[in-house]
């Protein structure tokens, strides 16, 4: 379980580099007005309000970050998506509202008791995703390591621990050993073989 959390958080620190550095925009080659330097400025602080938005929501059990989108220009905050109630709309925009830095929120996020889209996609928590995309790369890591396999023709996908496999394959013998190699991978609960065989 410690094992667990700590690649949840390494994962999360990960992401939040990322999502700053690629918001970042590139360093003048050469020198420029107050101006430029106050709009590369405030450009990084909406980047930085942004993912400390985001990261409240991760760690947040009443909302699911993966459905509320968040943008930040020059300390203003849109929040659009999906929330299944009007208490979540709310809470969503609280949290923004009380983050350091910013002046106003634009709430566009729609109420929905169905939550467009997979409900399974909806209710997964921050961890349970994080473990399924982490059994997805061990999935696929161990199908391109076995001798027999043709791992650049299947897709992986994981959701709550169990793992689909689809594509195509060569030949039966080929599908079974693919069904194998995944469910002897660490963290596969269950596998649905979707593969075809070729000709």
């Amino acid at each position: 379980m410690r094992q667990n959390l700590r690649t949840v958080f390494l994962l999360l620190v990960a992401a939040l580099s990322m999502l700053i550095g690629c918001s970042q925009p590139p360093t003048p080659t050469h020198a420029q007005d107050g101006k430029q330097d106050a709009t590369v400025g405030q450009r990084m602080g909406d980047a930085a309000t942004t993912a400390k938005i985001k990261t409240t929501y991760l760690f947040n059990p009443h909302l699911n970050s993966f459905r509320i989108d968040v943008d930040t220009r020059d300390d203003v905050v849109t929040l659009q998506g999906v929330v299944k109630t009007g208490i979540q709309k709310d809470l969503a925009g609280e949290i923004a509202k009380n983050a350091s830095g910013v002046e106003a929120v634009h709430n566009e996020l729609k109420v929905s008791e169905g939550a467009v889209g997979d409900p399974d996609e909806v209710d997964r928590t921050f961890t349970q995703a994080t473990l399924d995309a982490t059994t997805t790369a061990s999935v696929k890591m161990a199908l391109a390591l076995t001798r027999g396999v043709k791992a650049s023709d299947i897709n992986v996908s994981t959701r709550w621990g169990t793992v689909t496999l689809t594509g195509e394959v060569d030949s039966q013998a080929e599908k079974q050993l693919a069904t194998k190699t995944a469910q002897d991978t660490d963290g596969v609960k269950e596998v649905v073989n979707k593969l075809e065989v070729r000709g």
